[in-house]
């Protein structure tokens, strides 16, 4: 599918009316709760208080306790930490096992005693769930994702784990590049845990669009954010951004023109989904059924984070904004000019 230019000058018109105006360095988060993101420059922290450092750009955020969180590095990423994001402090980091690499995300069992990891294995270039003690950062085992490239990981409920197999191979000595664009196989699987059997295999008709992070409705609804690829490797100008798995049944969810083909994080506000199209400078909404609802101009969208009914996103140009997809109302809270913010922002 072909963008509308004139509809992507448009939601570009909306994107600058929507940019806030800040004096430099201003701040004006208020009540909004701690925020943790990972950022361009190789560092980690709060949105407004300490920085980590990182060997390479993070990706995923797992907080832990009042004051840590875990930290994954972003694909193929080799290095794993535990920071108070409070102080600072790294307070454990741990090297990927041998033959394994990271995919940028991890998820705490509902007991919260064990960490699960997306990975890969690098011989067989299977997708695969590490096992570890979030404490200690210790390797407990693994399980089989039953895909390639598995990105992020959520509980449906505490014996249902769902996995985003991105169907995108890559290895160490080619670094990010995409090894097997013409034979992609994109699926999400539901495992039963903690056996490892999976349930259900769930994949779309297109293999050329990558299922890469999830969000789950409170009618149990799974939201899937689409990564759309092309065979060739060159640049996708449209392609559908959100799929639905709702009762057993996956399908696409409406398909919007002129936003691109890259959600870059997605969220779920009761039963809405919040996707931000990176490409196409707006923020999208769909309902649990798959309807489109609304969409917003906002230059670079990033991280979505949904936070008592509203939902608080980040840019890759520095901005906090705040979304209330009840009024449609975008309010910025604060500006961080020298910043640029990866795909996902965390509540702490």
């Amino acid at each position: 599918m072909r963008t509308d230019p004139s509809r992507r000058r448009f939601l570009q018109s909306l994107a600058l009316l929507a940019l806030p105006v800040f004096a430099k360095g201003e701040d004006t988060l208020g009540p909004v709760p701690t925020l943790l993101a990972a950022r361009w420059d190789k560092s980690f922290g709060s949105v407004a208080g300490a920085t980590v450092a990182t060997p390479s750009r993070g990706h995923g955020i797992i907080p832990v306790s009042a004051s840590e969180a875990i930290v994954i590095a972003r694909r193929p990423g080799y290095w794993m930490m535990r920071v108070n994001w409070q102080s600072g402090e790294i307070v454990r980091q741990l090297a990927a096992a041998p033959e394994r690499h990271f995919f940028g995300h991890a998820v705490l069992s509902p007991d919260g005693k064990q960490l699960l990891a997306s990975e890969n294995n690098i011989q067989t270039g299977q997708g695969l769930i590490g096992i570890y003690h979030p404490a200690t950062l210790q390797r407990l085992g693994e399980l089989p994702s039953h895909g390639i490239g598995p990105h992020e990981l959520i509980f449906i409920d505490e014996q249902t784990l769902a996995i985003a197999n991105g169907g995108i191979l890559t290895l160490p000595q080619s670094g990010r590049n995409k090894l097997n664009l013409a034979s992609m196989e994109p699926s999400i699987v539901l495992l039963d845990w903690p056996s490892g059997k999976k349930r259900s295999q769930h994949i779309l008709p297109d293999p050329s669009l990558s299922l890469r992070h999830l969000a789950l409705a409170e009618d149990g609804t799974l939201g899937i954010a689409i990564q759309a690829e092309s065979s060739t490797g060159s640049s996708v100008d449209d392609a559908p951004l959100l799929a639905i798995l709702k009762d057993g049944q996956f399908s696409l969810a409406q398909t919007l023109p002129g936003l691109g083909g890259y959600a870059a994080s997605i969220a779920a506000v009761g039963n809405q989904f919040i996707v931000s199209a990176l490409e196409g400078n707006a923020l999208a909404l769909w309902d649990t059924n798959g309807r489109a609802t609304q969409q917003y101009g906002l230059l670079r969208p990033a991280g979505i984070a949904a936070w008592q009914g509203k939902a608080l996103i980040s840019t890759e140009l520095g901005v906090i904004t705040q979304l209330d997809p009840h009024n449609g109302k975008l309010t910025p809270l604060a500006s961080y000019p020298n910043i640029k913010w990866d795909n996902h922002l965390i509540l702490a």
